[in-house]
């Protein structure tokens, strides 16, 4: 880390300082536990995240430190998160969602010097503790066993004692004091997270944030969406709410459980939304399209909502109509694109969807994911599956023609972990993390561009199409296939729910199939004839391309473990490529 007091300060949890002192008694976080609510002020979680990395830094975390954050949503999480950007350290943050293998895969390869986790994540790091060699720092939230170590109650007494000014930034930095035990000065490179993919396209990957990255990304999210201090979001995905709170937008964390989106319970959320009389909230399309079914169904509204943000996956024009009916009448939804990488990337709102781009989008023109920020650059190239090694080596495609999506900017990752616990000894780098940087990334001087792996084109007006993710193209004798061009067209279907393009065989020589989640029960008479309506419907659409088969799946089509939106097609076609071998 370059400790270095001459150049620009950059943390997003400077930010606190500020909104403690412009509004000291508004609630910062409001965090739903046993039938109530946990609340802490603006004041409070500055001067608490100030007094935690206090302690941290007492007890010898700080730059080059690597620290897992296992602990639950809630009023600690948000506070430990700052605190932890505060100290230098490098947070490693991983979705309970993944299941323990993932899980365990991916705090391995970090090789964390600790664990500042719940009872539950320091009991596994003591069971499995040769798989953790440095894990030496470790605080536990919560009830704390036999495994040693500091509670957050004694890392706050070390932090008190440690903490002799108000201020954790040094003389100069918003006219404060210096304080007598100084924080780091963190830079806009400096490592601040490692934050892993929800592994819907493979592996889970770690995607290495800097503190440039936070900063810039609640700049560009404050400054798209107007987003000023006196909001209140319901955040029904909590690291969302940590932009909320550099924003001073109050968060609602609602009783739910995080890791599941799509299972929430809607009368909990509006009851939560009502009762904070939220003004916006953020949440998957699994989530707006439950909580939309239920107001239509009993009459529930939000009247004080008026901004929705649906992220994670394309959202369905349906269910962007059914929750614009169920706030403000003069409300905006948003759907912000990009990815754990690169984020913010696009962004369009919900009137230009439903007067323009969904028709567009159901006769097979991909998914308008709208202009992008500001701080973005992009281009559309030649679809490779290759590694390309500088910018030069790329072929720039014109409005119109189908490529994949390369960014860069300041939120973009230009890395992901390249160490591995059992290769770090030696110095050694990680052959699969190291690949992913070289598949991922194209240098372009001192700049680095991220390939998205999504691909579509840009129209006239400089908006991005997505057609599907790069590795989910099919590629047959005959030609290629994007698969959210077909699956819009067979999603018109009145008794399909929602589909999936798969290719069955080595790319080149695929076979196209298309599994659908009916509407009706998959062994149905009605399914049965379905299936024949697509099997005509999928001959005249994509001739002269053969189709392998047309399936109806017998259990709702698998999702991503983060938003529960993004259909896993690489289980469907192991599926299809049963069935295809089963009728041979």
């Amino acid at each position: 880390m370059a400790n270095n007091a001459c150049m620009p300060r950059t943390n997003v949890a400077d930010r606190l300082t500020e909104l403690a002192a412009l509004r000291p008694n508004e609630p910062a976080v409001v965090s739903a536990r046993g039938g109530g609510y946990d609340q802490i002020t603006f004041a409070a979680i500055d001067a608490d995240a100030t007094r935690l990395a206090h302690g941290l830094a007492a007890m010898g975390v700080g730059p080059s430190k690597g620290i897992a954050l296992l602990v639950k949503p809630g009023v600690e999480f948000v506070t430990l998160v700052f605190a932890l950007l505060r100290s230098g350290a490098t947070m490693v943050l991983v979705d309970a969602g993944l299941g323990k293998q993932n899980i365990v895969r991916c705090l391995e390869a970090t090789n964390p010097d600790g664990f500042v986790g719940i009872p539950q994540a320091q009991a596994l790091r003591v069971v499995l503790r040769r798989r953790f060699p440095k894990a030496k720092l470790n605080v536990t939230v919560g009830r704390r066993w036999f495994w040693g170590g500091e509670t957050i109650a004694s890392l706050r007494k070390l932090g008190a004692e440690a903490d002799k000014s108000p201020s954790p930034l040094g003389e100069g930095d918003f006219g404060s004091p210096s304080p007598s035990f100084c924080l780091p000065h963190t830079g806009a490179d400096d490592p601040a997270a490692i934050v892993f993919t929800s592994g819907s396209t493979g592996p889970p990957k770690g995607v290495l944030y800097r503190h440039e990255t936070f900063v810039t990304q609640a700049n560009e999210i404050q400054r798209q969406y107007g987003l000023r201090p006196g909001g209140v979001d319901l955040a029904c995905f909590p690291l969302f709410g940590l932009f909320n709170v550099a924003c001073g937008v109050t968060t609602v964390l609602p009783e739910m459980d995080f890791s599941r989106p799509a299972a929430c319970d809607p009368v909990k959320l509006f009851r939560a939304a009502n009762q904070w009389n939220c003004t916006q909230a953020f949440a998957s399309p699994a989530v707006w399209d439950r909580l939309s079914r239920h107001a239509e169904q009993t009459g529930d509204s939000i009247p004080t909502m008026r901004r929705v943000f649906s992220c994670g996956a394309p959202v369905p024009a349906a269910v962007i109509e059914r929750t614009l009916k169920m706030v403000h009448p003069e409300a905006e939804l948003h759907t912000p694109y990009g990815a754990t990488e690169s984020l913010p990337v696009a962004t369009i709102e919900a009137q230009e969807i439903l007067g323009e781009t969904a028709e567009r989008t159901a006769q097979g023109a991909g998914v308008c994911v709208g202009k992008k920020f500001d701080s973005i650059d992009w281009r559309v190239i030649r679809i490779s599956d290759e590694p390309i090694g500088t910018i030069d080596q790329t072929e720039e495609l014109s409005t119109g023609e189908i490529g994949e999506l390369i960014v860069r900017g300041p939120q973009v990752s230009r890395q992901y972990l390249t160490q591995e616990p059992s290769a770090s000894a030696a110095g050694a780098t990680n052959p699969t993390t190291a690949r992913h940087n070289v598949l991922a990334k194209i240098v372009d001087g001192e700049h680095v561009w991220h390939r998205v792996g999504d691909v579509g084109y840009f129209d006239d007006e400089q908006r991005f199409w997505y057609c599907g993710r790069k590795s989910h193209r099919v590629v047959t004798t005959e030609g290629t296939l994007f698969t959210e061009q077909v699956e819009a067209q067979v999603n018109t279907h009145p008794l399909v729910r929602r589909s999936a393009l798969v290719g069955v065989g080595a790319k080149g020589a695929q076979q196209a199939c298309i599994v659908i989640e009916p509407t009706v029960a998959a062994d149905s008479k009605e399914a049965m004839e379905t299936i024949l309506d697509i099997k005509a419907l999928a001959e005249s659409l994509l001739a002269p391309i053969p189709i392998g088969g047309v399936w109806a799946m017998p259990t709702p089509l698998p999702v991503d473990i983060r938003h529960n939106s993004k259909i896993h097609r690489e289980s469907i076609a192991e599926w299809a490529a049963a069935k295809l071998g089963g009728r041979a």
